[in-house]
């Protein structure tokens, strides 16, 4: 989830070009590659990777802090010694607190940002800064945002990832929409 609006990029470019009445294709996902600011989009993934990389090693310093590290013998010893010894449990609440700030950090560099890059002449640092301001001007609808692309994300694993191939292509239109909903044209 943290570099799902990267991967969902040429999804946005999509929208945008349907916005303006283009006949839009699968092929059209990749026009991003000739985005002017193909650049910032670029370092805006790169970011994305680091703050994704950050949190992975986060979680195995949680894990290693709270479990000693050492790994179960089996799944089944795996899940008992996180449900049901305290270690465990520290780790399900300092993880989800961790991982919460992850994910809010992620998503106010870039819930914005990426369509913006898109959409105008826009410099990295603009974009991200716009990004940060509709998070923040807009808490209530946002948590509603992070809690339905959330959800989603999770449903789309249920079915052994099969789900994402109906809730990614739905999150990025959406999440085009909700850029223009949030930023207003120039």
């Amino acid at each position: 989830a943290i570099i799902g609006p990267l991967a969902a990029v040429g999804l946005y470019e999509m929208s945008r070009l349907r916005e303006r009445g283009v006949e839009v294709g699968w092929s059209n996902a990749f026009d991003v590659l000739k985005a002017p600011a193909i650049g910032g989009i670029a370092a805006l993934g790169l970011l994305l990777v680091a703050l994704f990389l950050t949190w992975l090693g986060t979680a195995w310093a949680i894990f290693q802090l709270t479990m000693g590290g050492v790994a179960p013998a089996a799944p089944a010893a795996f899940v008992r010694d996180v449900l049901f010894t305290a270690p465990g449990q520290t780790m399900i609440v300092v993880g989800m607190g961790v991982g919460f700030v992850f994910a809010l950090l992620a998503m106010m560099i870039s819930v914005v940002s990426f369509p913006m890059l898109l959409d105008r002449d826009a410099g990295l640092d603009t974009a991200i800064r716009t990004s940060f301001r509709a998070v923040i001007d807009n808490p209530g609808p946002m948590a509603l945002w992070g809690a339905v692309v959330a959800g989603s994300l999770l449903a789309g694993t249920a079915l052994f990832f099969v789900g994402l191939m109906v809730a990614v292509p739905v999150l990025g239109h959406a999440t085009w929409h909700l850029y223009r909903k949030l930023v207003t044209p120039a």
